[in-house]
């Protein structure tokens, strides 16, 4: 995935399926983590590699931190947020500020994963199985179009979804 944003859209419907038990944004956070690893290496040197953090004990690694660490920064960007919105908006668009456990480790716990799964479906160098399986299996399943409107699908039925929640409650 080109850096992060398109593993947003299955985050959506992992909110739809169990809103009260899901972080998005530790979600989100956890996601940003992980891509630091392609992002400082490509700046480092040249090469937007996956050789670490897109692994199974890369990405437990990275949803601990975001499950810990994360809590804070995502509660003050939720409140933000709220803050900016008008009486109107915030019948929409509000949220629920305070994260707690269960949420916040489902939120970094399905992003890692969901991020090094569909990291594996398009490049050749993610290893999401290591130590258990050397190499990809995943590779190439599906054309890199094919993943990419699949996520931007997901997020367009999650944020519909989550809208029609979001009146009916």
């Amino acid at each position: 995935m080109p850096i992060t944003p398109f593993h947003f859209g299955p985050g959506a419907l992992f909110k739809c399926a169990t809103p009260e038990n899901f972080s998005w944004a530790v979600f989100a956070f956890a996601n940003v983590l992980i891509d630091l690893e392609p992002i400082l290496l490509f700046i480092l040197t040249g090469d937007p590699a996956h050789p670490w953090l897109h692994t199974a004990p890369g990405a437990i690694a990275v949803a601990i931190v975001a499950a810990t660490a994360g809590r804070w920064p995502c509660e003050w960007l939720l409140g933000w947020w709220n803050r900016q919105l008008s009486q109107k908006q915030k019948q929409w668009l509000g949220t629920q500020v305070v994260i707690g456990n269960i949420a916040a480790w489902t939120g970094a716990f399905v992003g890692t994963a969901s991020h090094i799964l569909l990291d594996g479906v398009m490049h050749a160098d993610v290893r999401p199985f290591w130590p258990f399986l050397q190499g990809n299996p995943m590779q190439g399943l599906v054309s890199i179009e094919q993943l990419q409107w699949a996520c931007v699908l997901a997020g367009v039925l999650g944020l519909t979804l989550l809208a029609i929640m979001k009146r009916k409650s």
